[in-house]
């Protein structure tokens, strides 16, 4: 209920899909994104660094690779690509512009947006920046 609020307004709402990732993904993420046939919400789920979610982003992915049969197997996107998918997400989609304006709140909430649609977990997205960040000086 506190990831999806309008997927599952209530705890009954969200009960049958508990424990279930298979049927929780298929609901959330069914229906949207390019995922149009039984189990394509589960089977493009987020993968790889940035979770690139949905059929159409991982067909455009596979496109700019060369590698069609990521469309029928996403799998190496969470492991060999995690790191090329989530450049590719972040080109595609103009995050590097957003980035270079530095290691700050309004970056760490404009590219959560960008990424999610939202801004669920940005407190702790914004700690873990900051840290990691640290980390690279």
């Amino acid at each position: 209920c506190r990831v999806w609020p309008s997927r599952f307004k209530t705890i009954a709402d969200a009960a049958p899909y508990a424990m279930n990732p298979q049927a929780l993904a298929d609901k959330v993420y069914g229906g949207r994104m390019g995922n149009t046939e039984p189990h394509d919400g589960s089977k493009f789920a987020g993968k790889g660094f940035i979770q690139l979610t949905g059929k159409d982003n991982v067909r455009a992915f596979a496109q700019h690779i060369g590698r069609d049969s990521l469309v029928d197997d996403p799998s190496p996107i969470a492991t060999e690509l995690a790191m090329e998918s989530a450049v590719f997400f972040f080109e595609k989609n103009g995050l590097f512009l957003i980035a270079d304006e530095g290691v700050n709140g309004d970056t760490i909430a404009s590219i959560t947006k960008r990424v999610n649609g939202g801004y669920t977990g940005l407190e702790e997205r914004k700690h873990e920046t900051v840290k990691i960040y640290g980390w690279l000086q």
